[in-house]
């Protein structure tokens, strides 16, 4: 009898290519990529113009994706007079790799940025919910939303595998740091509803990329006969190793950093600092196969406190308060931008009819999910006793979704029904920033909760 292999080895035996989100093949930034780069900026450019003048949506985020896909639909209308136009522009867009751009270079930048510009104290006071949410809440969507995906794709005439069903319910489970802390920014969502979606946000990326990794090697090593090879024990000591790893590099990261800004004292070494700190941090994570995101947390909570002790300068604070905010103002530029011709690349596919109908009949799943996962939480923690039926649906209608998973579903194998699974999170995605961004500050109103 053939002996089964070990998580871990199964790991080292696919290949470090092959793992979702730890990408370490060759990337080749050419002219070709860094054109797209200067076309996502220019469309970002025009399409906050555009927003700024005409469209006026007081969210920068979705500004950003909405002008953006004017901008897609004028180039649509410009192609009729000028035939090619977009196919030039398109066909290295739907060869350059998404996912290694958000996943392993724009991410960390993000999910730090976010971290620092949090409110600690406010996030102090909430993370007993917060780490509820995170953890177990993640866990429950994941499974609600996989089976209720499956019994939808059933019901219109799709067939997808329980398996890939559960990989859709990991990478669309976590609300999106990036799109829930931009639009939450101006709203009227009361302080400690904000910390906690924020908080949530910001932890269960890292525990949804470690749950979607694990379920990704399951269905991979299942495709090869090998998934009765992986014990309930190994795929809890990877998901330990992940988060705890993740965890404790985030501190170590986080006290190098402040005791080199001590040391430091200056503004522009600051700056050199945490991006170091970043990237530095970032490449040990993926080095050492645990949770890059949840280090950038760590790290950058930690780092937005050393300005609170006595003695320190607040002018370092004040620039490094502006380069992170610029910093993160342009990569999410370019990531909703690039999400935008994306969007404009699929919109030109050929997709059966029932595609539409099983993208229609999962949004309203995904919110389910979400509420039925807050409907099991919320008990475990100390907003039992304060959290009625209006602050309940604000949670779930404020869980956003984002780029990130986008660049999960784009990460899958054609063989793990990635053409459905990528449709379907497009669909979730542009519904969640556009339609759910738009309206929870009239939400928040409506419900007066103000």
């Amino acid at each position: 009898m053939e002996e089964s292999k070990s998580f871990g080895t199964m790991r080292r035996m696919f290949g470090k290519k092959d793992s979702p989100g730890r990408h370490r093949g060759p990337v080749f930034f050419g002219m070709e990529a860094y054109s797209i780069i200067a076309v996502a900026l220019i469309i970002a450019s025009l399409g906050a113009l555009l927003n700024k003048r005409f469209i006026r949506v007081s969210s920068e985020s979705i500004g950003l994706l909405l002008g953006g896909l004017v901008m897609a639909v004028a180039l649509l209308i410009f192609e009729q007079f000028v035939p090619g136009t977009v196919d030039r522009i398109l066909r290295p867009v739907a060869d350059l790799n998404f996912s290694v751009i958000v996943l392993d270079l724009l991410l960390g930048f993000l999910i730090f940025a976010g971290a620092y510009s949090s409110d600690t104290r406010s996030l102090s006071r909430e993370r007993m919910p917060i780490l509820v949410f995170a953890t177990i809440g993640i866990l429950i969507s994941t499974f609600v939303v996989g089976f209720l995906t499956k019994l939808t794709l059933d019901f219109v005439g799709i067939e997808v595998p329980l398996l890939h069903c559960l990989l859709f319910g990991a990478l669309i489970s976590p609300t999106d740091p990036v799109a829930v802390l931009a639009i939450l920014k101006g709203t009227a969502v009361p302080k400690s509803l904000q910390a906690d979606i924020a908080g949530e946000s910001l932890l269960n990326d890292g525990v949804a990329v470690v749950v979607f990794t694990t379920i990704y090697f399951i269905a991979q090593s299942g495709a090869g006969g090998g998934a009765a090879g992986i014990g309930f024990s190994d795929v809890a000591m990877t998901f330990g190793r992940e988060v705890l790893g993740g965890l404790v590099l985030g501190w170590i990261v986080g006290w190098l950093g402040i005791r080199a800004i001590k040391l430091a004292a200056s503004s522009n070494i600051d700056v050199l600092i945490t991006v170091a700190l970043v990237m530095g941090g970032y490449a040990i994570a993926h080095y050492l196969e645990v949770s890059g995101p949840l280090a950038m947390v760590v790290s950058g909570l930690m780092i937005s406190k050393v300005f609170d002790i006595a003695g320190s300068s607040k002018s370092e604070k004040e620039h490094l308060d502006v380069f992170w905010e610029a910093l993160d103002s342009i990569f999410n530029a370019v990531l909703f931008s690039l999400l935008g011709l994306l969007l404009l690349s699929l919109s030109r596919n050929d997709y059966e009819g029932r595609y539409l109908l099983a993208c229609l009949l999962v949004i309203p799943v995904v919110l389910l999910s979400r509420l039925i996962s807050l409907a099991f939480t919320i008990p475990l923690t100390s907003l039992r006793k304060t959290m009625g039926t209006k602050k309940a649906f604000l949670l779930t209608w404020g869980g956003l979704r984002g780029g990130i998973s986008v660049a999960l579903a784009l990460s899958l194998q054609e063989e793990m029904s990635k053409d459905i699974i990528v449709y379907l999170t497009y669909g979730v995605v542009v519904f969640s920033v556009v339609v759910q961004g738009l309206t929870i500050g009239k939400l928040v109103t409506k419900l007066g909760l103000k």
